[in-house]
């Protein structure tokens, strides 16, 4: 005896997954080249650091599984300041509102987030569009073509700031300070 509810659900599924395809191993080998990028902007702010020998770094592997690529390992960095070790741990890539994450865990918990993101994103308000209106709706904005997106690596603030801050030495040997001291 079929169940019809269950095929037509498996017939819609089958027809949805056809039609938007992700061509998984791209998705997932464009995300790791990116954090293979940021990891090496990280050895350049800590270059002089780490040749005094003031600060370790090391780097590992995590198992990450995505619902839109499946399970992969994923680079990961540690960086150790005296006892102080602070962990660069990717999350995915399959973010709203980015293209990207990867969190700033320090040893007391305290933490920060990296985000992939746009770079014409600035703010968080960026990131979000209201429009209120009387009478017919306007057409929407025409679409970005994908391809002419310009990808960086932005410190994303949590609450209450959720401040976006564009990543240069600086601002990431702070984001560094502040995670470690907790």
């Amino acid at each position: 005896m079929a169940n019809t509810s269950f095929d037509d659900l498996v017939r819609q599924e089958q027809q949805a997954a056809g039609t938007g395809k992700i061509d998984r191993a791209k998705e997932r080998d464009a995300w790791l080249k990116r954090l293979d990028e940021l990891f090496l902007q990280v050895d350049g702010y800590l270059d002089e650091y780490v040749r005094a020998g003031a600060v370790e770094i090391s780097k590992g592997y995590v198992e990450l599984d995505e619902e839109q690529i499946g399970s992969y390992q994923a680079p990961q960095m540690i960086v150790t300041i005296g006892r102080k070790a602070v962990r660069l741990e990717p999350v995915g890539t399959f973010i709203i509102g980015a293209k990207g994450r990867v969190d700033v865990l320090g040893p007391q918990g305290r933490s920060a987030r990296l985000v992939l993101m746009d770079s014409e994103v600035k703010r968080v308000s960026d990131l979000i569009k209201v429009s209120v209106f009387t009478g017919p709706p306007p057409p929407p904005p025409p679409a970005r073509d994908p391809s002419t997106v310009r990808w960086v690596w932005r410190i994303m603030k949590q609450a209450p700031q959720m401040e976006i801050i564009e990543i240069n030495k600086e601002t990431f040997l702070n984001l560094l300070a502040e995670i470690a001291n907790g």
